[in-house]
């Protein structure tokens, strides 16, 4: 989804005064404004486009999942902990309770690492499955 339009661009460049670094366009420009709009349509695709990277990123985990036969819940949540994935996200992947996921991520950590581990997004994290 390409989310810069010609009339976003547009909009932008026509802005002479862009105010202070940390003063929001909605304070610059008045609501009406057709260069305001243009950048709340784009702040719009921007979450839209989010989110269905996110969902893609899902199915193509759940492939992922499918492919390597990993079908029990506890090897598929290390698993995909051991691919940088945090309890919030991996229960989003897999139809399993919080409690359990961070259950079973707590004794997996408990054996496997110390304090120093670090989470990835889901697109990180497909990118290291993939490229085992």
């Amino acid at each position: 989804m390409d989310c810069i339009t010609p009339m976003l661009s547009e909009a932008l460049n026509s802005i002479d005064d862009w105010g202070d670094l940390r003063e929001k366009v909605e304070n610059i420009l008045p609501p009406g404004d057709w260069r305001l709009q243009e950048i709340l349509k784009f702040r719009k695709r921007i979450v839209l486009a989010e989110k269905s990277r996110e969902q893609h990123d899902i199915t193509a985990i759940r492939q992922e999942l499918a492919k390597r036969k990993l079908t029990d819940k506890q090897y598929q949540t290390e698993f995909l902990y051991q691919h940088g994935l945090s309890a919030g996200k991996i229960t989003t992947i897999i139809d399993i309770a919080r409690s359990t996921a961070d259950k079973i991520i707590l004794d997996y950590r408990n054996n496997h690492y110390g304090e120093n581990r670090k989470i990835l997004k889901m697109t990180d994290a497909l990118a290291l499955m993939r490229a085992e």
